[in-house]
């Protein structure tokens, strides 16, 4: 079989395995990052700078669907998330923070 087949088959497979569910489903289980995760998260600059808020707001938030673990980054017009912090806060650099 084809390497570059053979590796699209994981892909899928691995996306499948962890399809993302609903936006409304993610917020309705939306839950607070741990200190550690929000360290991380303003460390890699993740973050809305709004005018009303002192300090920096998150731009990742985390949500707990079926006892699996999702981190989100939206927008008013897209979200996106994944199951890896890293993922999620480059999601946001990538395509998210061009959204807003």
């Amino acid at each position: 079989m084809n390497k570059a087949l053979l590796f699209m088959d994981v892909v899928l497979e691995k996306y499948e395995a962890g399809k993302c569910p609903e936006f409304s489903v993610l917020k309705k289980n939306k839950i607070p990052l741990d200190p550690e995760e929000r360290k991380i998260v303003l460390d890699k600059k993740a973050v809305w700078n709004l005018t009303n808020q002192p300090s920096p707001v998150s731009a990742v938030w985390k949500s707990v669907v079926n006892g699996k673990t999702w981190y989100v980054t939206n927008t008013h017009r897209a979200f996106n998330a994944t199951q890896t912090l890293n993922g999620t806060i480059q999601r946001y650099h990538d395509f998210i923070k061009g959204t807003a």
